[in-house]
């Protein structure tokens, strides 16, 4: 008999054991016979202690938590590559639309000087004076590139940044379409003023050899206009440029702060010191009655 040192599941006496086995030549006459046997070996070969079982669960257990465990690693690293690839090229988008937003901005302030110059102008020459005002300044304020944060978000990238990344990212795309939106962007009401003022000196302007434009046929009233139109001109043009500034403030806060520290009250110290300096390095900017 077989050593018993732990019980046997199901137990079975020795003798049923012996019993249950039909000689080789035997025909099973009955199922109740049949069914429970399949194949009958030695009670320490075929039945299994309460041990043998667990230690089988426990493996079936152990390889699927492994296997699991492996899946999640593989994962894991698979996404911090990702993230990182990811990291690396809002970047460097970032660095580049650093030229876009300081030609924007040069394109923006020549404009402003150039209306307020003509303003002058046309106050100082009055009512029927000769009036000769000069072209504006070429160039295009061109919107930055933000085809990286726009592809992260439609293919779900942009969640494996940390929520204060994904945070200010967006509010630098929304400053981004406060600027360039094709129906109520900054841009677009700029081009709506230039059109008026357009249309204002139209009629009236002869271009003179050395390329300015005389207006000396204007009348009065429309002199009046034609200041009105460039103050227009004025006030959109400055708010253009706030937000251009506003744009770059978010950037380049962006760019020289860690993403998962981006919230993080310490670092925003920094962000109000780039407001700071940008804010300095364009007075045009400011109000009369804007604190020093």
């Amino acid at each position: 008999m077989a050593d018993r040192t732990e019980p046997e599941m199901p137990p079975v006496p020795a003798d049923n054991l012996k019993a249950a086995r039909p000689a080789d030549t035997e025909t099973l006459s009955t199922p109740e016979i049949a069914a429970p046997m399949l194949e009958i070996h030695t009670p320490h070969e075929a039945i299994h202690t309460w041990k043998s079982f667990f230690i089988h669960i426990a493996t079936i257990v152990v390889g699927l938590l492994i296997a699991v465990g492996l899946e999640q690693t593989v994962e894991l690293f698979h996404h911090r590559h990702q993230r990182y690839e990811l990291g690396e090229a809002l970047r460097r988008n970032g660095e580049g639309n650093r030229r876009y937003i300081k030609d924007d901005l040069a394109v923006a302030e020549g404009m402003l000087h150039w209306a307020l110059e003509q303003i002058a102008i046309v106050e100082r020459t009055g009512a029927t004076g000769t009036l000769t005002i000069r072209r504006m300044p070429a160039g295009l304020i061109y919107a930055p590139d933000a085809g990286v944060w726009i592809s992260a978000k439609a293919s779900g990238l942009s969640s494996l940044l940390p929520a204060g990344a994904q945070n200010w990212y967006e509010d630098m795309d929304d400053r981004e379409r406060a600027i360039f939106d094709s129906t109520t962007g900054g841009t677009t009401l700029l081009n709506a003023q230039l059109s008026a003022l357009d249309q204002a000196i139209g009629a009236h302007v002869v271009e003179t050899s050395s390329d300015d434009l005389d207006l000396s046929a204007l009348t009065a009233a429309q002199r009046a206009t034609v200041i009105d139109r460039f103050q227009a001109v004025v006030s959109q043009v400055r708010s253009v440029i706030r937000l251009l500034i506003s744009y770059s403030n978010d950037n380049e806060y962006i760019l020289q702060t860690p993403f998962d520290r981006l919230d993080d009250a310490n670092e925003f110290k920094r962000f109000y010191e780039v407001a700071s300096k940008n804010r300095a390095a364009h007075p045009g900017i400011k109000f009369i009655f804007s604190p020093k």
